[in-house]
Formats: C-alpha cells, sequence, structure tokens
C-alpha cells in the first residue's frame, strides 16, 4: 500500500509554529516501517492507545509472587515489553511521546485492588493501595526515563475521573479504596518521580458540558493548589453535529486557569476525531468545514497548546472508524478534513 500521496503538506510543519501535531498508534502499526515513515512525514509527537495503560504494564502473576514472598503487600512488579517498540522507534528517529495513561478505572486490573492480588480476596485497605500507586508509578516513571531519556515529554497523570453527570467525582475503585483524593495522590507520586522536563497533566472528555466542565474545573483548581498540575488534555471525540460554540466556551473557562507561578494552565487536544454519519461527499464536506472551525479554537489559543493529537491516523484503523472521523481514509489517503486545516 502507498501511505499517503506525494506532494502534500505536512501538518507538523504547517503548525511548526504553534504546536506540535501528533497522533496515536498501536503496536502493529509501530511495527510497519513504510507506514512509520509516512505518520514520521505528518507527526512529531506520538501516543500509543493502549500499551502504556495499566493493563499493559501491571504483571498481576509476577506481583502476586512477590506478596507471597515478602509479605509486601505494596509490591508491584510491572512489564514494559508492549510498549518497548514506540519508545524505540521514538528514540532512533528523534520524536516525542507523550504517555498515556497511569491512573484510569478502566483497563486497570480488577486484582490490583484486592489483597494478595486476587480478585475473590477483600479490597485493599487505603494505606496499601496508595502503596501500589505510589510503586507503580514510581516504577513506570524511573524506567521510561532511564531507558529512553527525554523521549516522554508529557504523562496523562490520571484519566477520565470526572462523572458524566451531577458536580462529582466519577465512582470507581479508586474512589472505593483509595478515596476521591486518589488523583491529588497520583499527581504527588507522578510530580515526585518524573523528570524535570516531564510536564503532567489530567485528561478527560466532554469538557464541552457545562456541569462536568465544572467538575474538570475543580479537580484542576485542587492539583494547582498543590503544584503538582501542569496542564489538561482535551478529549476531542466529535460528531459533525457537536456544538462548536460549547466547545469555544469549555475551552476559553479552562484556558482562564493559572498555575501557581502566575503562567496559564498548559493546554492538549489529546485524543481528536470527528465523526460523521455516513459516507457520502456532502457528509466529507460537513466534516472539513467542523476541522477547519475547530482549528480556528486552537489557533485562538495556540499559545497554551503543547499539542494537538488526533486518535490514530486513518479511517480503517479508528475505534471510530464506521463513523469515518480522521484526516486520511482507509487507503491512507489525505481527505477534505486534511485539506481544510493544511490550506
Amino acid at each position: 500500500m502507498k501511505y499517503g500521496k506525494a506532494g502534500i503538506p505536512s501538518l507538523k510543519e504547517v503548525y511548526a509554529d504553534s504546536f506540535d501535531f501528533g497522533t496515536a498508534v498501536v503496536a502493529n502499526e509501530v511495527l510497519d516501517t513504510d507506514r512509520m515513515e509516512f505518520y514520521k512525514s505528518q507527526f512529531n509527537i506520538f501516543t500509543y492507545g493502549n500499551e502504556m495503560k495499566p493493563d499493559s504494564l501491571i504483571n498481576i502473576a509476577a506481583c502476586k509472587s512477590a506478596v507471597r514472598k515478602t509479605g509486601d503487600e505494596t509490591a508491584v512488579e510491572v512489564k514494559f515489553d508492549r510498549c518497548k517498540p514506540l519508545l524505540e522507534w521514538a528514540a532512533q528517529n528523534g520524536v516525542k511521546v507523550h504517555g498515556h495513561t497511569l491512573i484510569w478505572h478502566s483497563q486497570t486490573p480488577e486484582q490490583f485492588f484486592h489483597e494478595g492480588y486476587n480478585s475473590t480476596s477483600p479490597l485493599c485497605s487505603r494505606e496499601v493501595m496508595l502503596g501500589r500507586m505510589e510503586n507503580y508509578i514510581r516504577q513506570v516513571l524511573t524506567w521510561t526515563e532511564e531507558h529512553y531519556p527525554g523521549v516522554i515529554v508529557s504523562w496523562d497523570v490520571v484519566n477520565e475521573a470526572a462523572a458524566d453527570s451531577g458536580r462529582q467525582l466519577r465512582q470507581s475503585n479508586w474512589t472505593k479504596v483509595v478515596g476521591e483524593d486518589f488523583i491529588n495522590r497520583a499527581f504527588e507520586y507522578a510530580r515526585k518521580y518524573a523528570a524535570p522536563h516531564v510536564k503532567l497533566f489530567y485528561n478527560d472528555y466532554n469538557s464541552e458540558m457545562t456541569m462536568k466542565n465544572l467538575v474538570i474545573r475543580d479537580i484542576l483548581s485542587s492539583l494547582i493548589a498543590d503544584g503538582t498540575v501542569d496542564g489538561y488534555g482535551f478529549q476531542s471525540h466529535y460528531s459533525t453535529s457537536s456544538s462548536l460554540f460549547y466547545i469555544g466556551v469549555a475551552w476559553d473557562t479552562v484556558a482562564k486557569l493559572t498555575l501557581n507561578d502566575g503562567t496559564p494552565i498548559r493546554l492538549r487536544v489529546s485524543e481528536l476525531d470527528v465523526g460523521i454519519p455516513a459516507n457520502t461527499e456532502s457528509n466529507w464536506k460537513t466534516q472539513a468545514r467542523f476541522y477547519e472551525d475547530l482549528f480556528e479554537i486552537y489557533r485562538k489559543h495556540a499559545d497554551q497548546i503543547d499539542a494537538v493529537h488526533t486518535w490514530g491516523t486513518t479511517d480503517d484503523l479508528s475505534w471510530r472508524r464506521e463513523n469515518y472521523p480522521l484526516l486520511f481514509d482507509g487507503q491512507s489517503q489525505p481527505k477534505l478534513a486534511f485539506d481544510a486545516i493544511t490550506d
């Protein structure tokens, strides 16, 4: 397959004076040399879709063994085989990686929250769970920096902690075992072990929903008071019927937050895609206009944005493939949406 088309603009070059332009990949993509050369021509920062999430890194069998041998319930064993390919490729090719994600209610093994790492045993105490959290974060941050120094420039420390309704946190194993301050503790540990150059983000979706936006700002304000957060990641899984007005309002309100040193909070577009209802020329044009208008919002806040990441590159590999949401089609060719944001 021929990836891309000769002579098309490069997203990373078009936006070089504004922010980094990135994409998300999975392991099979990283092993495709030609595909990655095409991606490198377009993007200068990458993130793993799944391979750096807790269920990919936590070695439950080894955790159980460690507890049996030592009696230390806070022992955590981590494996890095699944995340090495992208980190090695990035190091060899001089591109950046954004880490996604350290703490999440989903894709975290149920056993991680139970005594002896056995899902039929009682839940851990708060103290044990905090010990596991710290040991896990410490190993991930120190190992990646030791083996791939400077490659990972930022992390989503906590992902999707705000509830979808009401001004409250999402109830999860983390709130059940640790309590609602699990977010603060996660950022405390991440700040403790992250290299000085690594920026720490809270990441969430539906930021344009008024009540959820309030919760997100509550979370960020608490972390800012602690001095542990650098920025916010806007997950941006939209459709062409999404409200650009409320998206703009969400950006304006979050962008007003300032860190303890008086500098504006950093922002990221962490998971961008825009779905359409069917594969028609009219829908392609509507999608292109939506992307174009969306990037007007991003240009407005460019001085605070570290990176814009599409959540995948080609429609055929998207988690929303039935909605054709990305900038390149299933044949890896640029779409009208690509033209709209590079013209």
